[in-house]
C-alpha cells in the first residue's frame, strides 16, 4: 500500500498545480481551447489477474459522484467495484458473480431510487444476472437469472416498451439475436422477446457490441447493433411498443477501398444537427487504425445514413474502443480512442461547424493525439469524475490488469464543459504494472469466416483475447 500512497501524493500534487493553472486562464477569460489536451492519468491494479472487459458507471453509493464497476475474464469470477469519493477511487472490492463477463450496465429496475447491477455472463449457455443495490455501494448476493442465447457480449438497458421502468436487451455474440427483458415496474421480468439482429451475408454476424438511442426522434430508443463479422451496423428501429422493425445493416465508411473490422459503437451528436450517430473503431490490416462515422438522416420516412470519410485514430496499433465527450468545452462531441497491440489512448477534437451555425456540417477532426501508451486498452469511458464540470476519462488495459483514472485539465472554452450527454446523471491496490510491449505478432487467420483475411478477422481475434500476450514467430503477418 505504501507504493500507492506515494503515486496518489505526487499526483495530487501535480493536479492541484495545473488546475491552478487552468482555473486562472479560465477566469481570465482569453484563453480558447485551440491547443492540445491535457490530461493526468493514474494507474490503480486489481489484486488478481482479472482480465478486464468492461467499464461501468453509476453513483452506487448515493454521494453524487460516478463510481466504477469493471467487468472481466479472470478465473475469479468476480466484477470489481471502485467508489469514487470525487478525487480518488477507493482499493478495488471484488463481487461474486459465478462467471465471465463482457459488460454490465448499473440502473435502478426496481424504482427504489437505488441503483442496481445487470452483468452479461459470457457462457455457452448465456444469461444476464441481476443485483438488487443495497444503497451504499454493495449489491445482494444473490441475483436474478435472465435467460439469453451462446456466449452474450452486451446488456443494454432501455424503457423500450414505453412503460417507464427499464428493460434490458442482451445481445448474443454466437447467433445473431438480441433478446430483450420486460420490466412489470417492479423489477420483475415477466415476458422476453427475442430479434435477430442481423439477416444472412457472406459471413457469420458475430454480433458484439450495442446501444440503445433515438435515432428517429420519434421518443422510443431504437437498437445500434455492430456486427464485427460482417462488419456492418445494424438498426432496429422501435415501434413504439417495445418491438422493432426487421434491422437494416449499412457499412462503415472504408479506407483505401479496406474494409475495417469493429469492436464497438457508440452514438452521439458530432455534426450538431441534434441525431445521434454512429461512432465506430476501424480495425485496418493495409492502413493504420481510423474512426468511422455515420451521418444521421433517419426521419419518420426511414432509416439513411451518410457514410464519411473515416478519419486516423492512431499511427501504431489497432482501434478498439471508442467513446464521446466535450473536452475542451467548445460544445460538440470529441472523440477518445483505445488500441490495442501495441496500447494506445488517443483523443480527436471535433471541428466541425453545424449547418445551423452556417458551415456545411461535414464532420471534421483536428489530427488525434495521444493520451497514454500501454498494452491493449479494452474498454474507454466518460464523465466526471472529480465534479469540476468538465468530463474526464477512464481506461482499462487487459494485458496490464488495471483501470487508469485520467482527469482533465484542458482549457475549457466555455468556462465549464456541459454534462456528458451519454450519462444517466445517462465505464486502491498497488500492483506491478509491466510496459508497453513495442512489438506484437499477430497470426491472422480466417477467422470469420469468409473466405479473405481482412480487418474483420483481426477484430474477432482481439474480440476473443482473454488476457495473455499475443506474440508469435517474427515473421507473423501483421
Amino acid at each position: 500500500m505504501h507504493d500507492r500512497h506515494v503515486e496518489s501524493n505526487v499526483f495530487r500534487a501535480l493536479r492541484r498545480s495545473v488546475a491552478g493553472a487552468g482555473a486562472a486562464a479560465c477566469l481570465g477569460g482569453s484563453a480558447l481551447a485551440d491547443g492540445p489536451f491535457l490530461f493526468i492519468p493514474e494507474f490503480i491494479g486489481f489484486p488478481e489477474p482479472h482480465a478486464p472487459t468492461m467499464i461501468a458507471l453509476g453513483d452506487l453509493d448515493d454521494d453524487g459522484d460516478p463510481d466504477v464497476v469493471v467487468t472481466g475474464r479472470g478465473a475469479t469470477n468476480v466484477v470489481y467495484i471502485l467508489i469514487n469519493d470525487g478525487s480518488e477511487f477507493a482499493d478495488p472490492v471484488p463481487f461474486e458473480v459465478g462467471g465471465q463477463t463482457d459488460w454490465a450496465e448499473i440502473v435502478d429496475l426496481d424504482d427504489d431510487g437505488v441503483l442496481d447491477l445487470c452483468v452479461a455472463m459470457r457462457a455457452f449457455r448465456g444469461r444476464l444476472q441481476v443485483y438488487r443495490g443495497l444503497g451504499d455501494g454493495s449489491f445482494e448476493t444473490t441475483g436474478r437469472e435472465l435467460l439469453l442465447g451462446r456466449e452474450p457480449r452486451c446488456v443494454v438497458a432501455a424503457d423500450f416498451d414505453g412503460d417507464g421502468d427499464q428493460d434490458l436487451a442482451g445481445l448474443d455474440h454466437r447467433e445473431p439475436t438480441c433478446t430483450i427483458h420486460y420490466n412489470d415496474g417492479t423489477g420483475e421480468f415477466r415476458t422476453s422477446r427475442s430479434f435477430v439482429v442481423s439477416a444472412a451475408s457472406v459471413s457469420i454476424p458475430y454480433p458484439q457490441a450495442m446501444v440503445a438511442d433515438d435515432l428517429d426522434g420519434d421518443g422510443d430508443p431504437d437498437l445500434v447493433v455492430d456486427c464485427l463479422g460482417s462488419s456492418r451496423i445494424q438498426i432496429l428501429r422501435n415501434r413504439g411498443d417495445g418491438t422493432f422493425d426487421a434491422a437494416e445493416g449499412w457499412r462503415p465508411p472504408r479506407v483505401l477501398g479496406e474494409v475495417g473490422g469493429m469492436g464497438q459503437v457508440v452514438t452521439g451528436d458530432l455534426d450538431g444537427d441534434g441525431r445521434g450517430d454512429p461512432v465506430v473503431p476501424l480495425i485496418l490490416i493495409d492502413s493504420p487504425s481510423h474512426v468511422g462515422v455515420l451521418r444521421n438522416r433517419t426521419d419518420e420516412d426511414g432509416i439513411a445514413f451518410e457514410q464519411q470519410d473515416a478519419a486516423p485514430s492512431t499511427g501504431g496499433g489497432y482501434a478498439f474502443t471508442v467513446d464521446l465527450g466535450d473536452f475542451d468545452g467548445d460544445g460538440d462531441l470529441d472523440v477518445v480512442v483505445g488500441h490495442a497491440l501495441p496500447g494506445r489512448v488517443t483523443v480527436l477534437d471535433n471541428r466541425t461547424v453545424p449547418v445551423s451555425e452556417g458551415g456545411d456540417g461535414q464532420i471534421v477532426f483536428e489530427p488525434f493525439q495521444q493520451v497514454l501508451l500501454d498494452n491493449f486498452f479494452r474498454d474507454v469511458a466518460v464523465c466526471d469524475l472529480d465534479g469540476d464540470c468538465d468530463p474526464d476519462l477512464l481506461a482499462i488495459d487487459l494485458v496490464s490488469n488495471g483501470l487508469y483514472r485520467i482527469e482533465n485539465f484542458t482549457t475549457q472554452e466555455s468556462g465549464c464543459a456541459p454534462a456528458n450527454p451519454r450519462l444517466p446523471m445517462k465505464r486502491s491496490v498497488t500492483s506491478i504494472r509491466r510496459g508497453p510491449v513495442d512489438e506484437f505478432g499477430v497470426d491472422i487467420t480466417d477467422v470469420v469466416p469468409d473466405g479473405r483475411i481482412d480487418g474483420r478477422d483481426l477484430a474477432k481475434i482481439l474480440t476473443d483475447h482473454s488476457g495473455r500476450v499475443l506474440r508469435t514467430p517474427e515473421d507473423a503477418t501483421r
